[in-house]
């Protein structure tokens, strides 16, 4: 079963991420900031990480430059509002997989899911 990190400030957002992804027979993993992830991914095996850009403390893309320093191999795929396409642009080039925007769509975020792990529902 595959395992995705959720990693947003939003209860909200993390929430309906949540019913999608379990819904379509994920496993699901959630931390409320990237402050800890780095200790939180060694010890908690994961498949693929859902990253917000937006958040207090540590911006999405100060935490997708660590994730890729420290676990190059799990992909990121960044999450938040319309209206960011040079953010989402930098995001691409620091490494992240793919962008999702929120509100979330079923068929785009598992269809954005399978393009990044390769696997189907």
């Amino acid at each position: 079963m595959t395992t995705v990190l959720m990693v947003d400030d939003n209860p909200a957002d993390i929430e309906e991420m949540n019913v999608i992804l379990t819904e379509a027979g994920y496993n699901t993993l959630t931390q409320p900031d990237g402050i800890h992830i780095l200790d939180f991914l060694k010890s908690h095996p994961t498949d693929l990480i859902m990253l917000d850009l937006v958040m207090p403390k540590l911006n999405g893309i100060e935490i997708l430059r660590e994730l890729k320093r420290d676990f190059p191999n799990i992909p990121v795929i960044m999450c938040s509002a319309a209206g960011l396409e040079q953010v989402v642009a930098l995001a691409l080039r620091v490494g992240a997989a793919g962008y999702v925007v929120k509100p979330y769509k079923k068929q785009e975020l598992l269809e954005s899911i399978e393009k990044v792990t390769g696997k189907t529902t």
